[in-house]
């Protein structure tokens, strides 16, 4: 038993290894330009190790953004449980969302740019992204039960249109080198407005 323990153990690190490995490649060149080669010295396994625990670099690349998928739903939980003000709870939720890509820059744009051209990689993109859409339309139904959205809107259509538009104003503040800041802000403006009747609201 003990040994199975550490061979499990060890595992789980040399897995942990290889998505930090790319992550710090990534800091410096983009996905496309990586090898398994340098992805696996840079872990410090051959490249016939590498196969061992992962297909290819798409697999890493899948893992790293699934575990940031999970730090993104965590830090969306606290809008998601509907405690506070809207305007608070909405612009606390886009500013830790926008820290996440500004903290995961070099992972996050990888991710986009590869899902417009993996097929099987866009699948699990979306998948992620469907995920997160869920979550704020099963918020937002009990938001309009609760008798605190706009009269009449469609609360999940509203939620997956500005799900999307949250990814890809952020992919597109990234690449044009708009600060994080601007873009929760941009962001907070337009979700506030478009959910909560203004008398429910600051701004």
């Amino acid at each position: 038993m003990e040994r199975q323990t550490t061979q499990r153990r060890n595992r789980a690190g040399i897995l942990a290894d290889v998505k930090d490995a790319l992550l710090r490649l990534l800091e410096n060149k983009p996905f496309n330009d990586v090898t398994v080669d340098e992805l696996a010295r840079e872990a410090g396994l051959s490249r016939t190790a590498f196969y061992f625990y992962y297909r290819d670099k798409n697999e890493v690349l899948t893992a790293c953004l699934e575990d940031i998928a999970e730090v993104a739903h965590d830090r969306a939980g606290e809008w998601w449980s509907g405690h506070g003000p809207p305007e608070v709870m909405v612009e606390q939720m886009v500013q830790t969302v926008g820290a996440l890509w500004k903290e995961q820059t070099s992972l996050l744009r990888a991710a986009v740019e590869v899902s417009a051209y993996d097929p099987a990689f866009a699948a699990v993109y979306r998948g992620l992204m469907t995920a997160f859409i869920k979550a704020t339309q099963d918020h937002l139904r009990r938001e309009q039960a609760a008798g605190k959205l706009r009269p009449g809107i469609d609360a999940d259509g509203r939620a997956e249109a500005m799900i999307w538009m949250g990814e890809r104003f952020h992919y597109i503040g990234m690449v044009g080198g708009r600060s994080a800041e601007e873009t929760a802000q941009v962001l907070t403006g337009i979700w506030i407005h478009a959910l909560y009747p203004d008398e429910m609201t600051a701004r």
